[in-house]
């Protein structure tokens, strides 16, 4: 536990975590807005539908490569 020597030293403490507090605030804040954006129903609909046609894109390519892996064998 830290000594104080002086009021100024006191006041000094305080006023160091009131700032703080409003930091730690800000960042709840900020947090909470980004969460709450990326979890609205257009970003949630943009992330499937990105998934869906890169899974597809994937698909397709492993698709034709498998199919000319196979075409050699015969």
């Amino acid at each position: 536990m830290r000594e104080y020597k002086n009021f100024k030293e006191i006041e000094r403490d305080l006023k160091l975590l009131e700032l703080q507090k409003e930091i730690d605030k800000e960042k709840v804040f900020l947090s909470y807005n980004m969460t709450k954006e990326s979890l609205s129903p257009k970003r949630i609909l943009k992330s499937a539908a990105g998934s869906i046609f890169k899974n597809s894109m994937i698909l397709k390519g492993t698709t034709s490569v498998l199919g000319y892996i196979g075409d050699k064998w015969k």
